[in-house]
């Protein structure tokens, strides 16, 4: 099923795919000016912001094409990372001092998430149907891979040291956690994926020895960028990480954000705005009428034949928005 939308723009067609992609505006609050989407259960919700009447940053989630606004303390801006199926929400608070705390939102409740002994912050960046969360927190001296669950959101779960710092930023409905490290000095990244019961290892990209970090997992996919010249300085590419191995998507300098569970990635291309890959395929989305290419990002790939992220419109303002497949 395609999400409900506000209307229907610029069309887009991929011959090869049989694919005709529309882009629909997701609602927005009366009187605000942007709106975001950074991540969604891969069905119909969809989490992200947007900016108040009042110039404050506000936690959005759409659901079935529907917005909500998420409570938060009076005076203080919020941001939803993600949401799942169940209706949980991950995010972040500021205060007005500008200090932030991750967040859960469960049941009507808004609930802090604790941070590691020693440290000052944790960012919950994902939330599965099981209600896993993952993230990665402050520590005495680097940030760590840590792991919150929805069904009993008081205690933290530190997935290990390593040496530098660690960031996860996605987890699958099958308990897939995906994300990277980063050690200082020589600046080495490495795409890290495994499983909070059994830990995490390093993927091996494209090209052995180059830096690689890993953004999205659906099924037995995981998305990323790779630096894919031996021994180069280039910023790398993207990759998708699947059951026969890792490979390099089309597309220079172009930032993967999503995957679902049929192997479909949707990101950003530099040269195109936002893209989709459809096997080894990549195609530009549509933007929104008069909207910047180059504003637009797509965040967030369905298993539903559908997409979602932002697009600029005539004004140059954010708008949160879907693409939905019709052949």
């Amino acid at each position: 099923m395609s999400p409900p939308a506000m209307a229907a723009e610029q069309l887009s067609t991929l011959d090869d795919t049989g694919c005709t992609w529309v882009i629909n505006e997701l609602p927005m609050p009366a009187g605000w000016s942007s709106g975001t989407v950074y991540n969604g259960d891969r069905h119909d919700s969809f989490a992200g912001s947007g900016v108040d009447a009042d110039g404050r940053t506000r936690a959005l989630v759409w659901h079935d094409g529907e917005v909500a606004v998420l409570d938060a303390p009076s005076g203080v801006g919020a941001v939803a990372q993600d949401v799942n199926s169940q209706g949980d929400v991950v995010g972040v608070v500021y205060g007005e001092d500008m200090s932030s705390r991750g967040v859960l939102w469960r049941d009507g409740q808004l609930i802090d998430l604790p941070t590691l002994t020693g440290g000052g912050f944790a960012v919950p960046t994902a939330i599965n149907n099981a209600g896993l969360i993952v993230g990665y927190a402050a520590g005495e001296d680097t940030s760590h891979a840590v792991a919150w669950s929805a069904h009993s959101p008081q205690s933290i779960q530190d997935l290990g040291v390593v040496a530098g710092s660690a960031y996860l930023t996605d987890v699958s409905d099958q308990g897939t956690v995906v994300g990277w490290t980063e050690t200082v000095g020589e600046f080495r990244q490495e795409a890290i994926a495994g499983t909070v019961r059994e830990g995490l290892t390093t993927l091996p990209g494209p090209v052995p020895g180059t830096n690689s970090i890993a953004r999205a997992a659906a099924g037995p996919y995981v998305v990323g960028s790779a630096v894919l010249t031996s021994g180069s300085g280039d910023l790398g590419g993207p990759v998708v990480w699947a059951p026969t191995g890792p490979r390099a998507l089309p597309g220079n300098q172009a930032t993967p954000y999503a995957v679902n569970g049929h192997g479909t990635v949707v990101g950003f291309d530099p040269d195109f705005g936002a893209v989709i890959w459809i096997g080894d395929q990549e195609q530009k989305l549509p933007t929104l009428a008069a909207g910047d290419t180059f504003s637009t990002a797509a965040t967030v790939a369905t298993d539903d034949d559908t997409a979602a992220g932002t697009s600029a419109d005539a004004a140059g303002r954010s708008r949160p928005v879907t693409w939905s497949c019709t052949s």
